[in-house]
């Protein structure tokens, strides 16, 4: 085992230092996990400049050229509106769909193989990736699951905020008090973002516990993710929403600031700095997951009355495949 019990608990900010250090107890491990983010990251946001963007700007082109060479007064303009209406509205349908399935997908396999890594390591699993995704296949189903369910409880959370904010907003607006609006936009503003950042949490935290207890999943992973996050460790989870967001948002300032100084009219250079970006974003991505993993185990361990502290394997345990 590489959890042993002592004395003393864990300092307030320990479980974002042990997060940091995680990934360097496992370095082959993470590494293919850490490229496999930054190539599917950096693959998805190609795909939709490359085949998004000129797909749109194709539709845009078609439809003002049949517009153009088209007598407004006419019958056939009409009929041409709406057959462009009706098309229009089918094919974003569809792509949309699958534009939108596709990247869901795939991240939610990365986030599940990326929870069985952080997790196996501070278990001290010295795992091969290959090992890992045999592990991982074994056990899919939890965190399946849990993530499904957890997406379904950010769906209703997300209508909820909706109905919450276009109502009142509109009242408001009828009656002109402009003012009132500004306030009242920014106050759902707000609580939109720690909503977002407050079920990004739940979600990585339930993943946690849907792979290190196999026996709980859904509702129940969700149910023990929301009773570790109380006193102290409400406090943790509030330091850690700060921090994360704080990263993400710190990070495309950056990327557009280097973007303003450089030629974007050269491909070569946008497909640089959109690698980059992916290569951040992989980076807190993998933080996200570690420091969460280790929160995990404080937290279970502070229940059973004694703190958690990792200690590194030996490579010669290693598991091969």
């Amino acid at each position: 085992m590489a959890i042993t019990t002592q004395s003393t608990s864990p300092t307030f900010f320990n479980f974002l230092k042990e997060g940091l250090l995680l990934p360097t107890h496992n370095r082959k491990l993470f590494t293919a996990v850490f490229a496999i983010i930054v190539a599917s990251s950096y693959l998805l946001s190609l795909d939709s400049y490359l085949a998004i963007q000129p797909l749109t700007d194709e539709i845009r082109t078609d439809t003002n050229n049949a517009f153009n060479s088209t007598d407004p007064s006419s019958q056939k303009f009409l009929h041409l509106h709406q057959e462009m209406q009706d098309d229009g509205t089918r094919g974003f349908s569809i792509t949309g769909v699958v534009y939108f399935l596709v990247p869901v997908i795939i991240r939610s396999v990365i986030q599940i193989v990326l929870h069985f890594s952080a997790v196996a390591t501070y278990s001290g699993e010295m795992h091969t990736f290959a090992s890992l995704l045999g592990k991982a296949k074994a056990q899919l189903k939890g965190p399946i699951l849990t993530l499904a369910f957890v997406y379904a409880l950010e769906m209703i959370a997300w209508m909820v905020l909706a109905v919450a904010m276009v109502v009142p907003l509109a009242f408001l607006m009828i009656k002109e008090y402009m003012a009132s609006v500004y306030v009242y936009t920014l106050l759902v503003t707000v609580a939109f973002t720690f909503l977002i950042s407050y079920l990004s949490f739940l979600r990585s935290l339930s993943m946690v516990v849907a792979v290190a207890e196999p026996g709980r999943h859904s509702a129940g992973a969700v149910g023990q993710a929301w009773r570790m996050m109380k006193g102290r460790k409400l406090m943790q989870a509030v330091l850690f929403i700060i921090v994360i967001v704080v990263f993400s948002a710190g990070f495309w300032p950056v990327v557009k600031t280097l973007a303003k100084k450089c030629a974007l009219r050269n491909m070569a250079a946008r497909l640089l700095l959109g690698f980059l970006y992916s290569i951040l974003m992989a980076v807190v991505q993998v933080f996200d997951v570690c420091a969460m993993t280790v929160f995990y185990y404080e937290c279970k361990g502070s229940t059973e009355a004694s703190g958690t502290e990792y200690i590194k394997v030996s490579t010669k345990e290693q598991i091969d495949v």
